[in-house]
């Protein structure tokens, strides 16, 4: 075997057109608490100057908010990755077990960029949860 060349893997080295990146972050109530605010959320961070390429949620126990309560996902700015909705509402991104798509999809023109290393967060606003756990797990690049 040879050794590992610097520079491998990254986007315009010889042959090599790019390779996706991923960040888990976790957010458990009985860890994290649900109260109105910004909630970080534990685990990986999207690098500066990440370009965010798709996303999804894997809720392992519903949420429960109250009627009102809004839950978003965000890296760069508001609900970049889910723009703030009714948990309760359809289609019920969290307030229901299983793996759900966040962020792109054909019809989004605009990607996000990491202006700074940014956390994975849940914004909880309206009304707090009171009971859920989740995964979130961001597919990026980067260009330098």
């Amino acid at each position: 075997m040879g050794n590992i060349q610097p520079g491998t893997g990254k986007i315009g080295s010889g042959g090599f057109v790019g390779r996706a990146k991923y960040a888990r972050a976790f957010y458990d109530f009985a860890v994290d608490g649900g109260a109105i605010g910004t909630i970080t959320m534990r685990g990986d961070t999207i690098p500066s100057g990440a370009i965010l390429l798709d996303a999804f949620v894997e809720v392992t126990t519903a949420f429960t908010p109250t009627t009102t309560t809004t839950v978003a996902l965000t890296v760069q700015s508001a609900g970049d990755l889910r723009a703030a909705a009714l948990t309760n509402a359809s289609p019920a991104v969290i307030s229901t077990t299983g793996v759900k798509r966040l962020l792109v999809d054909a019809s989004d023109a605009d990607l996000v960029k990491a202006t700074a290393e940014r956390s994975i967060s849940l914004v909880v606003a309206a009304g707090a949860v009171t009971a859920g756990v989740c995964s979130v797990v961001v597919a990026y690049v980067e260009l330098t």
